[in-house]
């Protein structure tokens, strides 16, 4: 009995010492949980429930306002509703500003899958990805003037009442033209991905066509006549209109666009975003709208391209009975990467030293409007995850690391950048 009760306390002791190893060594990799993390997605999460887009972003604008008057911020509210401040610093050194800013609307909300849902490891909800740069943005003002966040220069702040798909360049080229607040350089926060960085940029134009029905009559709608003509033949003809001429002319209409060679060099691309026709239950469509990106990483080729492109939608509205308007949605430019050089090094050394991916992608990019101005920008990921159809989902561990990583750009930047 003595035997096997020495063995059996042998055995507890060895377990207990792996135990108490392992412990040592998963230790480190499970960190407690941040509150300054857990406040930045509750900022989030309560952004993303707001209605948005809207004409200024009000509701959100209006948290946003709130939230910094507990910070005893009093923010310059603009003519476009842009929310801006300037905080010193303590250096009081007269040097250009460093400028942070994001886009407060998103054009993905949904009135039930916004309300976000939780568990232990993620955050789901419609357009959160979207809501979470306006949020590291308000974290950083808090740790900024809160005096967690160490800076040697101004930070100048931007909560840009838009979002990521919108082209108001007005408030960025009023800053690049005022001699006070000309930032030395820009980053842009944006929910995904962290360690993500757009080093090739390439500018869009988006482009909505509406189809609709002139003149509409009885036989035009009848059902006996639909799908007996052909599209072609459906847009041709001068007489009564087909019932199915809005479909007919999306449909030709997107063909043509798909069919053009844009370029010799394949350096400008059209991709069709959305086609839908609408109508009363049992109806057939009487309305329509095709939705359009061109992108290229040739300005000029570019502004060629929307020209050919509105002019085929003149073309569709020539058919008989059938009205298309096109207009351009919004525009970002093709920004001038060499600009960039030394700011993406430093973004590149620092995601090196603190163990994040680097993804370098090539595709159009919000602070292009600062770069065509002059100034050094970059748009920087907070978090991991996955833009969904539906909902978004993000990793909630990645938010703390994302926030780190700003803290400490800003930081670097601020510090050792002399221009």
């Amino acid at each position: 009995m003595n035997l096997f009760s020495g063995f059996k306390n042998l055995a507890l002791r060895g377990i207990n010492a792996l135990a108490g190893r392992a412990f040592h060594i998963l230790h480190p990799v499970r960190k407690p949980k941040s509150p300054l993390a857990d406040r930045l997605l509750a900022d989030a999460l309560r952004l993303a429930e707001l209605p948005s887009p809207t004409v200024q972003e009000e509701q959100r604008a209006e948290f946003i306002l709130e939230r910094l008057s507990i910070l005893g911020i009093n923010p310059l509210i603009d003519t476009w509703g842009n929310i801006r401040f300037r905080l010193h610093a303590p250096a009081l050194v007269n040097e250009p500003p460093l400028l942070l800013f994001a886009d407060l609307g998103s054009c993905r909300w949904h009135p039930v899958e916004s309300f976000s849902r939780l568990d232990a490891e993620t955050a789901q909800g419609a357009a959160l990805a979207d809501a979470l740069g306006p949020a590291a943005l308000l974290s950083l003002a808090e740790a900024a003037a809160g005096g967690r966040l160490r800076y040697r220069r101004d930070l100048l702040f931007l909560f840009a009442a838009g979002s990521p798909n919108a082209s108001d360049e007005r408030p960025f080229k009023a800053l690049a033209e005022d001699p006070l607040n000309r930032p030395f350089a820009a980053l842009a926060l944006r929910g995904l991905t962290l360690g993500s960085l757009v080093t090739r940029m390439r500018g869009i134009y988006r482009m909505e066509i509406g189809f609709s029905l002139e003149r509409r009559d009885e036989s035009a709608q009848d059902p006996g006549n639909s799908g007996k003509d052909g599209p072609d033949e459906a847009l041709d003809q001068t007489g009564p209109v087909p019932s199915n001429a809005v479909v007919n002319g999306m449909l030709i209409t997107g063909q043509t666009l798909l069919r053009i060679t844009w370029d010799t060099q394949d350096t400008t691309r059209l991709y069709i975003r959305r086609i839908e026709a609408g109508a009363a239950f049992g109806k057939t469509p009487v309305e329509g709208l095709l939705e359009i990106e061109l992108e290229s990483s040739d300005g000029a080729q570019l502004d060629r391209a929307l020209r050919r492109a509105q002019a085929a939608a003149g073309q569709a509205a020539s058919a008989p009975g059938l009205r298309a308007q096109a207009r351009t949605v919004s525009a970002i430019p093709v920004g001038d990467p060499a600009l960039n050089q030394e700011l993406i090094k430093t973004v590149f050394t620092l995601l090196k030293e603190q163990r994040i991916k680097i993804q370098e992608e090539n595709g159009p990019d919000r602070s292009a409007l600062l770069s065509i101005q002059g100034v050094p920008a970059l748009s920087l990921g907070i978090a991991l995850g996955r833009e969904g159809r539906i909902r978004d989902t993000i990793e909630i561990a990645s938010i703390e690391r994302g926030r780190v990583f700003l803290e400490t750009l800003i930081t670097r930047l601020t510090w050792t950048v002399n221009r």
